[in-house]
């Protein structure tokens, strides 16, 4: 996948064209983090599938870490916009 360039004045702008081009860009990201998680499971060939497994789990659990956290600044943010602290 290839990053969406921003336009001229995007960098410097707030609003709508601004907003939509960060969730691109961080769709694109998890897009990206979801096949390689998936290659990882699907096409990796490990020896000791015991040792794999214990891999794989420490990588979901640094996944779901990482997506709660988004979650939970994402509530946050929210909350701090709404009562303008």
């Amino acid at each position: 996948m290839t990053m969406i360039p921003l336009p001229a004045k995007a960098a410097r702008q707030a609003g709508p064209e601004r907003v939509f081009t960060s969730w691109a860009r961080q769709h694109q990201r998890q897009n990206r983090l979801w096949a390689a998680s998936l290659a990882q499971i699907s096409r990796h060939h490990d020896l000791n599938p015991a040792g794999d497994a214990i891999h794989q789990m420490r990588a979901w659990a640094l996944r779901q870490a990482r997506a709660k956290h988004l979650h939970d600044s994402a509530i946050a943010q929210i909350r701090a916009s709404e009562f303008g602290a």
